[in-house]
């Protein structure tokens, strides 16, 4: 029998040195977030939000253009930011 190892238990807490894994909306890959861009509504309007600090609900994509291309392929940011409309069209990334 093997000694059992404290680190893979599922509530184990992550080491200090790791950073937060969040999903990209457009691919729905997983990536630290010094990778991702977040993305917050601000008066219907998509913004970046660049140091991350903004307040509300924040959607998280790849600093790719065909990423955003997917996100709004599935409606995935106005979804993610739980809004009905979203106005995308000074949304910019990469």
């Amino acid at each position: 029998m093997q000694p059992r190892d404290p680190s893979r238990d599922v509530g184990a807490p992550a080491p200090a040195s790791q950073e937060p894994v969040r999903t990209c909306v457009g691919c729905r890959g997983r990536a630290s977030r010094s990778v991702l861009v977040r993305v917050v509504q601000v008066d219907g309007r998509a913004v970046v939000d660049e140091h991350r600090r903004m307040p509300g609900r924040g959607a998280w994509l790849h600093p790719d253009p065909a990423c955003l291309a997917q996100a709004l392929k599935r409606r995935a940011l106005p979804r993610a930011l739980r809004v009905s409309e979203l106005d995308v069209a000074g949304l910019a990334v990469g």
